[in-house]
């Protein structure tokens, strides 16, 4: 049974979007600290969630002022999404792009996401070196989409992701599942909760997945463990800690090549070969090794407030080794026979975040006003090493033969190598046309953030509630080469960053509600190596600003949510190299980003569930170095239109109870990626890397019955029509990559308690 929720917890509250909910099992008592106490009986989100709510305010999910979309446990399951990766692919308005097989990007609104939270802390726990993170550790994950400046810092406009973990529950409950299903994907799940002596609780967990991916030679393996532990003491405070463990090991690749396009000017496109076509080598690896680790102190100050403190740290270890083939299209000339590159990267990076916050009621106008005031601290310390052996072997496109491993060293020279199928014989005195060299180097970075922030909700008349707050970030980095040559660091500060936030929440009944809202954000830019501004001003930032207008209307018994939602993002500061003096760029790029999104989250009928939307995304370049770029479309990756959908029906009684029947449907419209032809400065004509794909449709299918009332099996069928589509596009040099081929997985879970 599905259960209205109460939202006691952390979503990335960016920018004032009061965080997402924490569903509950049973509609819990509203905490202290709630944003407003005569409305703990509205909507918040429908579904079920176990864990404890974790975060920043109690704000209903109907009354923030942005858009906000949860993907729960419930929704986890029953769509197998297993990854960030997968939850983020069926999350209504966001795009999977990245030329790495492994390290996606996720686009919202015509941005990159780069600011996540874990309960509600900003981390750079989640960004490159580290492995895109299985959710098995997580309960929950809330997509803020829009400029996440205030609780985040630094970062695009493009939203914030929180991964609110897995807590201890309030009474014991096991729950085991096995999986198996296409591509011999085997995955095992146990997962423990028990209270200890009524003041303590633990839970604690274990997952292993091994599998075969559709492209050839390509597999996947991970190794999850966590364990968390809650103890209360005395009747106020609550202290958590907790520790995860991740070692990932999949195969890597850069993707597929596009056709160049023709000395005419006309665009290039997209390979139609196998979709298992590979184009990485058999001994192509990854091998990712993440720990972490949090405590988090509570204290109950009075029946109104609340004080919060968390530290978060990571360690990741994480060695890449593969062989790719680069920008090489096909070209007339190569007939697909195209250069291989080999690389060896090895990275290290820990990461520690602090936020420790105070949210709380006051009365003022005859009703209870919410205010929350607090600080918070990132900071990130790896080393990064890597040794690159270009045009090493050669591989077709057509008919690819993985070519043999070459040594490879990221800490030091090595002798020349022979290029594979030639006689090439090398010495250290001569290389001959058929030997390579390696090249190799190594750095060490530092990143620190810190800011305060605060919000105040205020309502100084019935059904009315201003929101305000803002955030004062100081940031620094700096970066020394060490390998080949020790350089001096290179880095730059930004101090005292002002990032406003403002909203406006008009209840115009008791079910429906019109917003709007203000939010901005600002990226730090590096100094060009080697370069000046044009003007001789100093870099700048880029500055986003978003304004959004809305609605959220909940309907049949407060069981689900509506909400339409229009904005406008501009970002400004965009750095640009002079074509013609290498000596010189300039901050004069200014973009837009304009849009509709429409969700519908909720219980349609008691047992019926429903999650998705609509969204509509144009992007545009307004000032560009280069005049005849402008007005072209920023991120064409984006389709103008997409929409998402996941829907199922779990019947509570009569002659179907126990089972449930479901599925997803995602629609693209026509995308493209690369750029457009063009005359260079010396009269001849530079070819197009332009690919095209027009709209398509994939749909999933899902069935579930409950053998008992603790085993439970169901079968999920993705891309039912095995429709044949590229899922990422880049442009005709790599980084696009084919859609999985129709699969099936089935599970057997038993839960107990």
């Amino acid at each position: 049974m599905i259960y209205l929720g109460v939202l006691l917890a952390g979503v990335a509250p960016v920018n004032g979007a009061a965080p997402m909910p924490a569903s509950s099992a049973k509609a819990e008592p509203v905490a202290a600290g709630a944003a407003d106490p005569q409305r703990d009986d509205e909507i918040l989100v429908v579904g079920k969630s176990y864990g404890r709510g974790v975060g920043k305010t109690v704000t209903p999910l109907k009354d923030t002022p942005n858009t906000i979309t949860v993907v729960d446990r419930e929704q986890i399951e029953a769509q197998n999404l297993f990854t960030l990766e997968d939850a983020l692919t069926a999350t209504n308005g966001i795009t999977v792009n990245g030329v790495g097989s492994e390290d996606p990007s996720f686009l919202s609104r015509g941005f990159a996401i780069n600011n996540y939270l874990i309960d509600g802390v900003p981390t750079l726990s989640v960004n490159f070196p580290s492995a895109v993170p299985d959710l098995f550790f997580y309960d929950r994950l809330e997509v803020l989409r829009g400029p996440a400046g205030l609780f985040s810092g630094s970062g695009n406009p493009a939203g914030s992701i929180n991964l609110v973990r897995k807590r201890p529950l309030d009474t014991a409950r096991m729950q085991a599942s096995a999986g198996y299903g296409s591509y011999d994907n085997l995955r095992l799940e146990l997962d423990v909760s028990t209270p200890v002596g009524g003041v303590a609780a633990l839970r604690a967990g274990v997952m292993a997945q091994d599998q075969n991916q559709f492209f050839d030679t390509a597999h996947r393996n991970r190794l999850d463990a966590f364990a968390v532990g809650t103890l209360e003491i005395g009747s106020r405070t609550t202290l958590t800690a907790g520790a995860n463990y991740d070692r990932f090991r999949p195969a890597v690749q850069s993707g597929l090549p596009g056709y160049a396009g023709g000395a005419d000017g006309s665009d290039g496109r997209l390979l139609d070969v196998r979709r298992s076509t590979y184009l990485g080598a058999d001994w192509n690896r990854f091998d990712a090794k993440t720990w972490s680790g949090f405590v988090e102190l509570a204290h109950r100050v009075s029946d109104r407030w609340t004080l919060r403190a968390t530290g978060l740290y990571t360690d990741v270890d994480r060695v890449d080794v593969y062989s790719y083939i680069g920008a090489q299209p096909v070209t007339p000339a190569n007939r697909g026979l195209t250069n291989q590159i080999a690389y060896r990267g090895d990275s290290k990076q820990q990461t520690r975040s602090f936020d420790v916050n105070g949210i709380g009621s006051f009365p003022l106008f005859g009703r209870d006003q919410t205010l929350i005031l607090g600080a918070d601290y990132q900071a990130s310390a790896g080393t990064s090493y890597f040794t690159r052996l270009s045009n090493y072997a050669r591989i077709d496109v057509f008919n690819p033969v993985s070519p043999a491993e070459p040594p490879l060293d990221p800490y030091g020279p090595l002798p020349p190598y022979p290029v594979q199928g030639t006689a090439g014989i090398c010495t250290p005195v001569q290389t001959p046309a058929q030997c390579v060299t390696q090249v190799y180097g190594g750095s060490v970075t530092h990143l620190e953030q810190y800011g305060l922030y605060g919000q105040m909700r205020l309502s100084p008349l019935a059904g009315l509630t201003l929101i305000g707050g803002g955030r004062l970030t100081w940031f620094d980095t700096d970066t020394r080469t060490v390998l080949p040559t020790p350089g001096a660091r290179t880095g730059y500060t930004i101090d005292n960053r002002f990032t406003p936030y403002a909203g406006l929440v008009w209840d115009v009944t008791r079910h429906l509600n019109l917003y709007a809202s203000y939010a901005d954000s600002f990226t730090p830019q590096a100094q060009p190596v080697g370069r000046q501004r044009g003007d001789g001003g100093r870099i700048e930032p880029m500055v986003g600003e978003q304004f959004e207008a809305g609605s959220k209307v909940s309907l049949m018994h407060d069981r689900l949510l509506l909400s339409a939602a229009a904005y406008q993002i501009t970002q400004r500061n965009r750095l640009f190299n002079d074509p013609v003096d290498a000596n010189l760029y300039y901050q004069l790029g200014k973009v837009r980003a304009r849009g509709i999104e429409l969700e519908a989250t909720g219980e349609i009928l008691p047992g019926w569930r429903i999650n998705g939307g609509y969204s509509y995304t144009r992007t545009k370049l307004l000032e560009d170095i280069n005049p005849a770029l402008e007005g072209t479309s920023l991120v064409p990756v984006i389709p103008r239109h997409m929409g998402k959908l996941f829907t199922n029906y779990a019947p509570t009684n009569g002659m179907l109870a126990g089972a449930s029947i479901g599925g997803g449907l995602t629609v693209f419209g026509a995308t493209s990626g690369g750029t457009r032809s063009s005359i260079a400065a010396n009269g001849t004509r530079v070819l197009s890397t332009l690919v095209r794909q027009g709209s398509y449709a994939v749909l999933d299918l899902r069935a579930g019955y409950k053998l008992t009332e603790q085993l439970g099996v169901s079968i999920n069928v993705n891309n039912v029509l095995d429709r044949t589509y590229y899922a990422r596009i880049f442009s005709t040099a790599r980084g696009n990559y084919y859609g999985s081929p129709r699969t099936v997985f089935a599970t057997l879970r038993y839960t107990l308690g």
